[in-house]
Order: structure tokens, then sequence, then C-alpha cells
């Protein structure tokens, strides 16, 4: 009689906790999955931060500093003017998916994406694992006809899993309906590098950036096409304590994530760049806009999660 009286009241006392992991939303179970399984890596990078002076142009990453980064796509452009390698990023959210900005249906004239590498100009220490990608899924309110830039975010499949290591493995999704005002912020992206074998290499730097609120960002973008109904709430609006090329010319899709409050090891995913800047304009000057990851959600989980 004892010990079915403490087996009841030991059951009592798991249940709320029991509660509190089960009502976590899909994102959030898998994030607590993901730390769990990177804690148990020997890490090759130390010294992350989001607080970091950043010069103009951005920092080089460090190899392995950004573990979910990816490079999907590469498409050559040319024209009278000019010619370069529109590249586009990722972010690798489980081991089959990538999450990218919509726009980046422009960049895949190639069939592999390459994980694990932030730097394309030399050889790294690091192993590069390429892998076909599968389908690239728009959001069901993406219209790539139009210019307007709303709901610019996609799922890309990838043709078989990845195995994570200590320097490719996913990243969190921010869930929370608000970011606080004074946190700093980090986006990625990839440059335009030197011409070499007809293809221009690129590595990935990073840049600080700070909020500005969408009512500023609406007034900036008043005179274009790119937001006729305004900077929405499903949108972030960023701007950079310096001027940093503007990343059409090498790269699209940049990210925007901070490190997660629980691990200094995994980066929390916040906004995937949208469309609304035009190349020749410097990010100093100009607040720049990310769809924001928390409004789409639900959509995300019932594809990637599905199962």
């Amino acid at each position: 009689m004892y010990h079915k009286v403490f087996h009841i009241l030991l059951a009592a006392l798991l249940l709320p906790c029991l509660c509190e992991v089960q009502g976590l939303r899909l994102a959030e179970q898998k994030c607590q999955e993901y730390r769990q399984m990177i804690a148990s890596f020997t890490s090759k990078v130390s010294g992350r931060s989001n607080d970091y002076d950043t010069p103009a142009n951005g920092i080089p990453a460090k190899e392995g500093e950004f573990p979910h980064q990816v490079r999907v796509g590469q498409w050559f452009y040319e024209d009278e003017d000019t010619e370069y390698v529109f590249r586009c990023s990722g972010a690798l959210i489980s081991d089959r998916y990538v999450l990218v900005s919509g726009h980046c249906f422009w960049t895949m004239g190639d069939k592999m994406v390459s994980l694990g590498r932030h730097d394309y100009t030399r050889n790294t220490s690091l192993p590069e694992l390429l892998i076909e990608r599968d389908e690239l899924i728009l959001h069901p309110g993406t219209d790539e006809l139009v210019k307007a830039s709303y709901n610019d975010i996609a799922l890309l499949s990838l043709a078989e899993p990845v195995t994570f290591t200590s320097h490719i493995y996913p990243a969190c999704l921010w869930t929370e309906d608000t970011l606080p005002e004074t946190q700093k912020f980090t986006v990625t992206g990839f440059t335009t590098g030197k011409l070499v074998n007809d293809t221009q290499d690129t590595r990935l730097v990073k840049v600080q950036m700070s909020r500005v609120a969408n009512e500023k960002c609406t007034r900036a973008y008043a005179d274009g096409d790119y937001y006729p109904q305004g900077v929405t709430d499903s949108l972030l609006c960023m701007a950079s304590p310096v001027e940093w090329k503007a990343s059409c010319r090498g790269d699209g899709g940049g990210l925007l994530q901070s490190l997660d409050n629980d691990s200094v090891d995994v980066y929390r995913l916040i906004g995937l760049e949208a469309k609304g800047h035009d190349c020749d304009e410097p990010h100093q000057t100009y607040a720049y806009t990310y769809s924001k990851v928390q409004k789409y959600l639900e959509w995300i989980e019932s594809v990637v999660w599905s199962a």
C-alpha cells in the first residue's frame, strides 16, 4: 500500500513537468533535442559572441563558426555591363530541410548544396559536405512573379539526410512573439570574391545588426514597389553600424540570427533576407528587411516535422 501511494504522489509531482515539455511547440521540442545532441560534440570553435566590433564590409567567419550555414546554389549573371555569380545562403534546420529566402529560387542552377564550409577562396581544415537538393517548397503566399517582398520564404528539401557533426548541425528557430529591443544580432552572408577558374570564389562574413522600427522602414521604402502595404509585422527591420557591400553582388538570402540563451554553440534563426535592397545602395544608409521566421512557424513545422 505504501509503495502504491508513493508512486501516485511521485506521478503527481512529475506530471506538470511532463506537461510542460509536451506542451512545447514542435520547433522548441526540436531545439531541445539539438542542444542535447550538440552538447555531446567536441566543439571546433570557441568564443562565439553576439557582441563584437564590426569593421566595414564585415568580419570573415571562423571555420565552423556557423554550423547551420548552407550555400544552397549559384547562378551566373551576365549582361553588357557586368557579370557575377549570384549565390544564396540557407539555414539547416533539420537533417532533411534548409530554410531559405523565397527569391533564392533564381539560384537553383546547380543541384548540389554545400555544408560545413565558410571559405571557398582556399582549402579549409574542416571537411565540406555536398548533398544533392531535392525540392524547393515556396511558402503558399509567395508570388515570385511580382516585385513585392511579402512571404519571401521557402524550404529546400535534401535528397538524403545530413549526418550531424561538430561543425555541421542545425539552428534552432526563434519562437517568441517579440525580440528584445536592446539585443544585438548577427547577419551572415557570402561575399563576392576573386574570379578563379571562371567562378567567383567567396567566403562567409558576419555583420552586427540592431533593430529599426518597422514604421521607419516603411517610410524608407515608401517610394519603392517592394512594400506597397508597408513593412508589416511579418518582417523585421535591421541596420548596420558600418557600411557593407550589397549582398546582391555575391550572395542573397542572408541569415539573421542570435546565439541561444542556453547554449554558446547554438544559434537561433530569427530572419531571412527579404527582397527590397538595391545593389548600389550601401546598407548603412538604408534599413534592411528580413522575413520574420516566427510568423511562419506553423507552416515550417507542418512541412519539416509533419511525420
